[in-house]
């Protein structure tokens, strides 16, 4: 069941967006980078190459240590720059451009994403459409296999984990179709700005991985709708460095601090009690089996550090919870799914290993079928 705005919602979205033919607004683009240096001449020459398409390019810098800046100034001149005063992640970043941005669309992409020149358009004329979504994905290739999706959407997997929407599969045998999605991966999507339900919607304490599940699962707690574009075509390069396994080929001790921490504050933030009661056999289950990687991996350390991070900060957590739950339109019912674990390659690199995870996937689709109708 698709929400639809009312009153003051529906308000925000002017009748050129509820189903009338006349162009959408032209969007900014808004860049953003931490260390981007070695990925920005690609990244800012493909912006500018699709300049027409933008009401203007924005970068956000988040206190870079590199020259990536002065690369910016002196070989992009129509950029606009603005910088951050420290590193507080992505979200912080995504934050300050919509605050920033000229145009209510804005399109953000990571330092190392470079787009076609219909990306910006696609998405801003899919959101035209579709007067209940306040976000637009576009399709995600791969830089250096642009005929491979990398992803074009994301689903909300029940474990507290997103899931990648066709990854890995080849561009011509994929649909075409403007799809809704669960959850939404920030390398390249647009947001409509007077839709969001909250002006500064990302929620900084993740600093980094989980911000952009986090955020889409409230945005449609919230009550707007989330859509994969097709048309909306971006390449996407090797990812941040030190910490991107494709980059890496493995997993850095402070990824797996992010990500075991971030999946916890996701879950303690969105679900609802019933679904915590319902579900938490199941939850405990994955909790055991995360602690025997932990093990497995000497990531010991990493884990520690994530269970003292939320009990020190359990107060705060308490009350975004509070405000999410005061706050929500949606049932957790509407906003989960089941499916195969998205657990990565890296992480199960031997035959015992594969085993245990074939066995985990067994028994959460079987738990799944029962619990979804539950919560």
């Amino acid at each position: 069941m698709s929400f639809v705005p009312t009153g003051r919602a529906a308000e925000r979205i002017p009748l050129a967006s509820r189903g009338a033919t006349v162009p959408p607004a032209k969007p900014t683009l808004c860049i953003v980078n931490y260390n981007g240096e070695r990925f920005l001449p690609t990244t800012l020459a493909a912006a500018t190459a699709a300049a027409d398409g933008f009401a203007e390019i924005l970068l956000i810098d988040n206190a870079s240590t590199d020259n990536s800046v002065a690369l910016a100034e002196r070989d992009f001149p129509q950029v606009r720059i603005h910088r951050m005063p420290d590193n507080r992640g992505p979200g912080a970043m995504r934050n300050a451009g919509l605050a920033l941005a000229v145009s209510d669309l804005v399109l953000f992409i990571d330092n190392d994403v470079a787009v076609t020149a219909d990306c910006g358009p696609a998405l801003a004329q899919a959101l035209l459409e579709r007067p209940t979504a306040a976000v637009a994905a576009a399709r995600v290739l791969y830089a250096d296999r642009p005929d491979t999706i990398q992803y074009d959407g994301a689903s909300s997997h029940f474990l507290g984990i997103m899931t990648l929407e066709n990854p890995d599969r080849p561009l011509a045998a994929a649909d075409q179709a403007v799809r809704t999605t669960l959850s939404v991966v920030t390398c390249a999507f647009m947001v409509d700005r007077r839709r969001l339900p909250e002006a500064a919607p990302f929620d900084e304490s993740f600093f980094i991985y989980q911000d952009d599940h986090d955020f889409g699962v409230r945005m449609r707690a919230l009550g707007v709708d989330i859509i994969s574009v097709p048309r909306a075509l971006c390449l996407h390069g090797e990812g941040t460095a030190g910490i991107s396994i494709r980059a890496t080929g493995s997993y850095s001790s402070r990824r797996v601090f992010w990500n075991i921490r971030n999946r916890w504050l996701f879950i303690l933030k969105t679900y609802q009690p019933r679904s915590l009661l319902v579900l938490l056999p199941m939850l405990l289950v994955y909790e055991l089996a995360q602690l025997a990687i932990v093990l497995r991996k000497g990531w010991l350390r990493e884990w520690r550090e994530a269970v003292a991070w939320v009990a020190a900060n359990w107060h705060d957590v308490m009350g975004k919870r509070r405000s999410v739950q005061r706050r929500r339109v949606r049932p957790d019912r509407e906003l989960l799914a089941g499916g195969s674990l998205p657990l990565r390659a890296e992480l199960t690199t031997n035959t015992v290993e594969r085993a245990l995870r074939a066995a985990l996937d067994g028994l959460a689709a079987l738990y799944w079928r029962g619990a979804s109708r539950l919560i």
